[in-house]
């Protein structure tokens, strides 16, 4: 058994990738590309050599993207990567027991919080039946006062923690104030399965 578990969420950033046309998402690609790093497509599948090939460093995001589509992606398939590249946080800050799903919200969804898959449904405006989008069942973005409960219970359990600590407690409080002073992010809560 494992342990549900917080990430920060660029939900604007997520937004427009949702509702991207393929131009827009190599300009967001070069935009948000560091020279200093390598770009978010770093190879394509190429079927008469069998393997990945990758691109010439200097190769622009849009002839990128083309060359992609082209060989075996769709661009759902590059929507859902660049969430991952660009909108979801590399650190996770996992929950003790007072803060998680079952014991704040009696497992229950609460006011305001949203699916991933409600979130990421203009992915599939296409396809005949819903789907998820593949690694993410039981994630949902809360709002501000879903937060603040996960917040209040581990400070008032503080105690009893098993897993977390005090700075777990500041980056938790941390989070919480940044989507407060910036809109475009929330908290993403994910459900162990």
């Amino acid at each position: 058994m494992g342990t549900d578990y917080l990430q920060l969420l660029d939900r604007r950033t997520a937004e427009v990738i949702l509702d991207a046309t393929e131009s827009d998402l190599a300009a967001l690609v070069d935009l948000r590309s560091k020279t200093s790093e390598s770009p978010v497509w770093k190879s394509y599948w190429d079927d008469k050599q069998g393997e990945f090939v990758d691109f010439n460093f200097a190769t622009k995001a849009a002839d990128r993207l083309r060359i992609i589509l082209a060989t075996r992606s769709s661009l759902k398939e590059v929507k859902e990567q660049l969430l991952d590249a660009f909108c979801i946080g590399e650190s996770w800050l996992y929950l003790d027991y007072w803060g998680c799903w079952a014991e704040v919200f009696s497992g229950e969804v609460p006011a305001g919080a949203i699916s991933w898959e409600d979130f990421t449904k203009p992915l599939f405006s296409n396809d005949t039946e819903t789907k998820q989008v593949e690694g993410y069942p039981g994630c949902y973005l809360l709002a501000p006062q879903n937060v603040e409960s996960i917040r209040s219970s581990l400070e008032t359990h503080r105690g009893e923690w098993r897993i977390m600590n005090d700075s777990d407690l500041d980056h938790l409080r941390g989070w919480q104030s940044f989507c407060k002073d910036n809109a475009g992010y929330c908290v993403s809560y994910q459900i162990d399965s």
